[in-house]
């Protein structure tokens, strides 16, 4: 076997026989991501960012955020009423293949540029957590696009083995580290082309895609600012957002992968 090889044939075996994660079992009208990204910071700004988001199908959600540097506020709370999350979309897009082709980019006038695709399922991944059928038609969308290069044994930042999915444009390159049994999204990965090879310039590892029936965190009936005791001068810090672990741990024949 070619390694690596042509992506249309082994994204459409996947499709077939995708399993069901344990994550897809969570009940919960809320999709829950959990997300780290790193940024080259001449280009994006912040060098690191951590976000956990939940977000309903009626457009409401809550989102907790911090990033390196982090500036004055270390930890930002989002929350969005209903219908407040307009720009996410009216209808999941992992539910409707003809949404999904849209939201994509899929549907271009001219061919669908594929290092774009690929930026926007990382982009969707940040905000829906797809479930099985969900998958198996972004992967059967992304085996109709030409070219896609496919790598059947790569392992992200954090460690975990999966197969991968490339595209190249010019000096740029889009690279998705997939799960190789659910395939779940765990990895995007946008690099540019310099004097001394690939340089990535934004890499996302996804943490957890799950289902949650509330918020971990809901603002004040009436929020009133607090006011501070001493004044406030920024300062370097670097903060982590601890969450709870979910019980979303699957064994793959290359190790135990979330």
């Amino acid at each position: 076997m070619a390694y690596p090889q042509p992506a249309r044939a082994p994204l459409l075996a996947l499709a077939a026989r995708l399993r069901v994660s344990a994550c897809d079992t969570a009940a919960g009208r809320y999709d829950l991501v959990h997300y780290r990204q790193w940024n080259n910071p001449a280009r994006s700004g912040a060098a690191v960012r951590e976000v956990v988001r939940w977000r309903g199908d009626d457009r409401s959600g809550g989102q907790l955020a911090t990033q390196h540097p982090t500036g004055v506020v270390p930890v930002t709370h989002d929350w969005w009423q209903p219908g407040d999350l307009y720009s996410v979309g009216l209808i999941d897009p992992f539910t409707r293949t003809d949404v999904l082709r849209e939201d994509l980019r899929i549907n271009e006038p001219s061919p669908a540029d594929s290092t774009e695709v690929l930026a926007n399922l990382a982009y969707l991944s940040t905000w829906y957590s797809p479930r099985r059928d969900g998958r198996a038609a972004t992967l059967d969308l992304l085996a109709g696009l030409s070219p896609l290069t496919y790598y059947p044994r790569v392992v992200d930042r954090s460690g975990r083995p999966g197969i991968a999915v490339a595209a190249t444009s010019g000096d740029r390159r889009a690279l998705l580290v997939l799960h190789p049994d659910t395939g779940e999204v765990l990895a995007y990965e946008s690099a540019h082309l310099s004097p001394f090879g690939w340089r990535a310039q934004t890499y996302l590892v996804y943490l957890a895609h799950s289902h949650a029936t509330r918020r971990w965190w809901e603002p004040a009936a009436r929020p009133r600012a607090a006011t501070p005791s001493l004044p406030l001068y920024p300062r370097l810090q670097q903060h982590w957002l601890l969450t709870t672990p979910l019980p979303c741990l699957t064994t793959t024949p290359q190790g135990v992968t979330p």
